[in-house]
Formats: structure tokens, sequence, C-alpha cells
């Protein structure tokens, strides 16, 4: 493997074909997508039909504004949730986010003050890196059908793919990169060249660490089904660069392991392990105070926000109704952010929030104010109400001439991927 990374380029190719596992929207119930489809069915009904003009610069807005809207909506989950009934719910800190971070999970009083963490090495997961080829020099084997076999999580999965004239190594080996992907089966290819311009496929598994009496989290061996042999070895589909380890940490001088970065501590802290400490410098985790979490709440609400105008307002396309967009979500804004201003919240002309993060730590001292928490409370499940509406139709606010309205005498029947027309014009791992 000289000449390249793999943890490097298997980091590119996680971020490219993973979802984000940060994001709680790109998580969904089967209710949750039977909610959004009939949300759909009922918009159409009795929408009108539109002409969508060929404007792509206004049609990526509107699929930018999605993710805008993604962002806040995920921003917007934890304190709008009806479980999380308070802005002033405990929040958990972390002295070094860098090392350690950490989230606040339990309910009710926290048993826990505080404790340490020391981490000795995180969970990695399992590269295989195969041989590099001249990519434009035809492949070294005969002509026809090839088969392997990948065992990974206790089942066994067969790739089977085929070989024609004037197929160069580049050509199966990018074949074999998609094969893999598609498969979902738990592994993530791509691939990489060296300092000569040879190329290699480089296969990663998405989990770290390993189960017990195991050593590796995946094999790939030749198929006895295959045609023809040899493939495995020609590429070193086989060839392990990285095997993968647990994560080895001590808790106040306690040592565990975990086949993940990301664990539970006494059903209360939600921790992730993002890199090891300098001995004898552990992470010291602890409980914020109500007037603290109050704060920082509450700045995650209004950063939020204000993060969100301005991707809008900084839209200058003729074909986007971004000042449509930017006017309906201040109006929620100044329908709720009212009468707070004593404790440093207030809405500029601009429609920003402009805030004062002492003001509402003096005013908090005896606990979360219930005159700042409730609006701000039905404040953020207005905003996510909207984000979900924009999920739904983005191409409201794209310039859409109407074509033809519904026949008013008409069926019930509706046309549930009208509103949806921005969906043909992307493809992603959390749509």
């Amino acid at each position: 493997m000289a000449g390249i990374n793999v943890n490097e380029a298997y980091n590119h190719f996680a971020s490219t074909y993973v979802a984000k596992e940060n994001a709680n929207v790109d998580k969904h119930k089967k209710s949750e997508l039977q909610s959004v489809y009939k949300s759909i069915a009922k918009i159409n009904k009795k929408s009108p039909l539109h002409v969508l003009k060929q404007d792509d610069n206004a049609q990526a807005e509107a699929v930018g504004l999605k993710e805008h809207a993604r962002v806040l909506k995920s921003q917007l989950e934890n304190i709008s949730s009806e479980e999380n009934s308070t802005l002033g719910k405990k929040s958990a800190v972390s002295s070094e986010p860098d090392n350690v971070t950490v989230e606040y999970v339990g309910k009710g009083q926290s048993n826990t003050k505080e404790f340490n963490i020391d981490v000795f090495h995180l969970a990695t997961n399992q590269i295989n890196a195969g041989h590099f080829l001249p990519p434009d020099e035809d492949v070294s084997l005969p002509k026809g059908s090839y088969a392997f076999n990948v065992g990974i999580n206790g089942h066994e999965f067969e790739f089977q793919y085929s070989i024609r004239d004037g197929d160069t190594n580049h050509d199966i080996q990018a074949k074999l990169s998609r094969l893999i992907n598609k498969a979902g089966v738990g592994l993530i290819a791509g691939m990489q060249e060296d300092a000569a311009g040879r190329s290699t496929i480089i296969i990663g598994s998405s989990d770290t660490g390993v189960k017990p009496g195991q050593n590796l989290r995946f094999d790939i061996t030749e198929s006895k089904n295959s045609e023809n042999p040899n493939s495995v070895s020609y590429f070193g589909l086989n060839l392990i660069a990285q095997e993968p380890t647990n994560a080895r940490f001590a808790l106040n001088g306690t040592e565990h392991s975990s086949s993940s970065n990301r664990f539970t501590v006494g059903n209360e802290f939600d921790i992730t392990l993002r890199a090891a400490t300098a001995p004898g410098s552990p992470v010291i985790i602890g409980v914020k105070n109500e007037s603290d979490a109050l704060v920082e709440n509450v700045r995650s609400l209004i950063d939020g926000y204000n993060s969100f105008i301005d991707s809008v307002s900084n839209v200058h396309n003729t074909g986007f109704k971004s000042s449509k967009l930017v006017g309906e979500t201040v109006s929620i804004a100044q329908h709720h952010i009212r009468n707070i201003d004593d404790y440093g919240i207030s809405l500029s002309e601009e429609g920003r929030i402009d805030y004062n993060p002492q003001r509402l730590r003096d005013k908090s001292v005896a606990g979360p104010p219930k005159e700042v928490v409730e609006p701000l409370q039905e404040f953020a499940k207005a905003l996510q109400e909207k984000t979900d509406e924009i999920s739904i139709d983005p191409m409201k606010y794209v310039e859409r001439p109407v074509f033809n309205y519904k026949d008013p005498h008409g069926g019930d029947n509706p046309s549930p991927y009208i509103t949806s027309e921005y969906s043909g014009m992307m493809f992603n791992n959390y749509c």
C-alpha cells in the first residue's frame, strides 16, 4: 500500500457512500415514512399542475433548500421532542471535545456528578487494499464469468460479474466497487491511485471492532461456482491492509473495551470517542447546571434559525423565491419571539434573532423561567413543522407557472409525486 493512506482513502469513501450518523432525521420509522406519503398525497388532491422552467440553477437551489431544512430539523429534534419537554433539560459537557464528545440522554435527576475517561486507542474497521495495476491495460484474466464470496456478520454473499474483450483493469475495479456498494452488505468500496498512476480497489467494513472469538470483520474468497478462478488473487481483494480492533479506554481508572467508538455510560451519557488522550490526561465528563443547559439549548435553537435564514437569504437566483421563504420563516419568529426582550432574546429588522446569553443566564439562576421556555418551545415546534413542509415540496419556492387546474368535479385520486418533481433530480442515501 505504498503511496497512499488507506485510512484517508476509506474515510473519503465512507463519507460518500454512508449516511451521516449524527443526523436524527436520517433515521425514519415506517410510520414516519407513511406520514410523509400521506402528506404528499393530501397536498396533491387539489393542487394544480405546473410547468417547470428549464433552469438548472433554480432546481439546484430547491435541492439545496431541502438540505438546509434537513440540517435545521436535525438541530431542532431534541429541543422540540415531547420527551425533552423543556429547553432547560440537563446537558453533559466534555473537557476535551476533540477527544471525547458527550450527550446527556438520561431522564430525571442524574446520579452521576462527573467521571474521567482515558482513551488508549479507538475502534477501527477492517480495510482490504488490492494490488496496484496499470489502469489502461487489459485484464490479464480469461474472458468469461467470475464470482467471489464475502463472509460478513455470519452470512455468506456471492458476487458475480463478467470480463469481456477490451475490459481494462480500471474498468473491472470500478465495476467491483459499484457491485459491492450497491449490495448493502456492510462494506464500502472505492478506487485509489498511487504516485505512478496505477489503480487499486479498497474495501472497508462499515462497522468497527471485532466480535468475541473473531479476528476479522469480513473475508473474501473465490467462489466454488465461479467458471474462472484467480480473480480474487489477481485484484488482491483478500489482502488485509488494516485489521479491525476494539476501542480501549478506562472509566475512572477501570479499563473497558468496545467494538464501537460510541456507547452509553450508565444509561445517562452517550459517549463518542474521537481521538486517543495523552497519558495521564483524562477527559472529564460532567453535567451542566440547569441555567447553563438552558443557555446552550437556546443558543442551538437560535443558531439553527439564523443559519437557515442566512443560507436562504444568500440565494440570488431569479428562478428561486428566496424572499417568499424568508418572509414565511421570519413570520414564525415574529409570532413566537415576543415579550422576551428582558431575557436577552429579540428579533432584528433583518429577521435574525439577537441573543444575549449572559442576560438569559442571569435571569435563570432560580431555574428555567417559564416565560421564556414556553414560547421558545412552541417556536421550535413551529420551525420543525416548517422544515417538514419544505422537505415535502421545496419546488413551491421555484418559479413554476400554473399549467392546468385539477377538475373540481373529478374524482378524489391523488397524484402523490407531483409536488416532488425535485426527487427526480437527485438520488442520495437518506431519501
